[in-house]
């Protein structure tokens, strides 16, 4: 049986590929831990000890573009929610809610605040993920991405 092209995988396991009789070569990882297969403890073995070559490291995949721009979209929410809750919300959702009432004058001037810093924020966020994408800016950091968002301004009218 003809085994190849042995290669560490994200679990630490090793991923190698077998020249099977009917079906060509196929993938097949092999694990120091399976308790069903000796076989497969046995190529493992086989794989650290070099029979099949060296054992190329592991790479991770690159993501893609909206693999990070959600990664970064969920980074930003996070913030929003974070700062929200700083002043006593449960979430941004929540602090926006107040923008519409008047009963409690500070409450409102926060809840505006909130709505026109969250659309700043957003507006801040899609005018960079355009420039990225565009390749007219490199994509920044994720930090710096949270760094470069707008302050929060609350006027309590004073």
């Amino acid at each position: 049986m003809n085994i190849q092209n042995p290669r560490y995988n994200a679990h630490g396991t090793i991923d190698i590929d077998i020249e099977h009789p009917d079906y060509g070569w196929i993938p097949y990882t092999a694990s120091p831990d399976d308790i069903h297969s000796e076989v497969c403890r046995s190529r493992y073995a086989a794989a650290l000890a070099g029979e099949y070559g060296e054992i190329a490291p592991y790479v991770a995949p690159v993501p893609t573009v909206e693999e990070l721009a959600a990664q970064y979209e969920r980074a930003v929410q996070q913030h929003l929610d974070a700062i929200a809750k700083d002043y006593g919300y449960d979430d941004i959702k929540s602090a926006v809610t107040y923008a519409d009432e008047p009963a409690v004058p500070r409450f409102q001037a926060e809840g505006l605040a909130f709505r026109a810093w969250r659309s700043l924020c957003w507006d801040y966020c899609y005018s960079l993920l355009d420039a990225v994408q565009a390749g007219t800016t490199p994509l920044p950091a994720l930090e710096d991405v949270i760094a470069g968002l707008p302050a929060l301004e609350v006027s309590y009218g004073e």
